[in-house]
């Protein structure tokens, strides 16, 4: 199994598709997340514009994949932080801790060494039965859900490396939800 960055668009139909394949589990218990109808071209543009990861078999089929929305880019996540986004593994390789691998290889090798991030988030459903888990499994906790779609509440998860450099980001609704939560464990 192969880690890599996309920096071209060679594997975009094939991305597409396996979005598309992921996240239908999800639109089948009525989470729509966009990644689920996501276009060829915005895939294109995701590439383009968005860090993007893939575990490839030697073969050359994408079995997984995760971006990383950057802060100081046209989409950043909710925080001054990393984000990560479309965590998606190919229905035929579920189960096999790909999506774990591709997590944590994606945080050691990009946002641990190459942004020499403090911390990382993502956002899932709330009402999802399993994520919330799998990601506290990882590393990350929630700490807000917010109602930002019709059809679920979105939870944000944080995974802090550097607890002091995490406090020092200049982000006044993470201050916010980090004192918080900081009040609450003391």
């Amino acid at each position: 199994m192969q880690f890599k960055e996309l920096i071209n668009f060679t594997e975009a139909t094939q991305l597409t598709t396996l979005l598309h394949r992921a996240y239908a589990t999800d639109v089948g218990l009525g989470i729509h997340f966009a990644a689920a109808s996501v276009t060829e071209k915005e895939v294109r543009e995701h590439i383009a514009n968005t860090p993007t990861f893939i575990l490839q078999e030697e073969d050359g089929t994408i079995v997984a994949t995760t971006s990383v929305r950057l802060p100081w880019s046209d989409n950043p996540g909710p925080f001054g932080l990393p984000h990560l986004g479309w965590v998606a593994t190919d229905p035929n390789y579920q189960h096999q801790g790909l999506a774990k691998e591709i997590i944590t290889q994606v945080i050691d090798h990009f946002v641990k060494s190459e942004l020499h991030a403090p911390a990382v988030s993502l956002g899932t459903a709330a009402e999802h039965p399993w994520l919330q888990d799998f990601y506290h499994s990882l590393g990350f906790q929630t700490i807000d859900i917010v109602q930002k779609f019709k059809d679920h509440q979105t939870a944000y998860l944080i995974n802090i490396f550097d607890e002091r450099r995490t406090l020092q980001i200049d982000d006044v609704y993470l201050k916010q939800l980090l004192s918080q939560k900081l009040s609450k464990e003391r």
